[in-house]
């Protein structure tokens, strides 16, 4: 999968309390992003989400705002991770209009339901998503 340094959120981000991406995407800066193409908000769980009681969630969301300020003029929550994603859970969001309609990007994630103690992701933007399975073969051959 590619993946564009001007494009990345989080970098192995560890997040244990509610916390913007570290990078924001300046939309003036990253000319025709994904012109003609649909474009998707890629998070994957780089260390394992653990807590004391098992019942921590991570939700991620879309903020989009006209400054740096991020007094979000835009949110979308994009998906929520569940209590104990594995390291390598990915989740994938395909982005809307809308989520690009301001100058500012950044992702916003917010643990619920207990204590998250570790969970580190990695999230960025891209035009082109590794999404395939491997099914077991249901062919025999005699």
């Amino acid at each position: 999968m590619y993946v564009d340094a001007l494009l990345l959120f989080s970098d192995a981000q560890a997040i244990t309390a509610a916390a913007a991406s570290t990078s924001s995407i300046d939309l003036s800066a990253v000319r025709d992003v994904g012109t003609g193409e649909d474009l998707y908000v890629v998070v994957t769980c780089d260390v394992a989400m653990t807590d004391g009681s098992s019942d921590s969630t991570l939700a991620v969301a879309i903020e989009g705002d006209s400054t740096t300020t991020f007094t979000p003029d835009y949110t979308r929550t994009l998906f929520t991770f569940s209590a104990l994603s594995a390291a390598g859970t990915v989740k994938i969001a395909k982005l809307s209009p809308g989520d690009v309609n301001l100058r500012y990007l950044q992702l916003m994630y917010t643990p619920a339901n207990g204590n998250l103690t570790t969970g580190s992701f990695t999230a960025f933007i891209t035009s082109q998503v590794d999404k395939w399975t491997a099914y077991a073969d249901a062919i025999t051959i005699s």
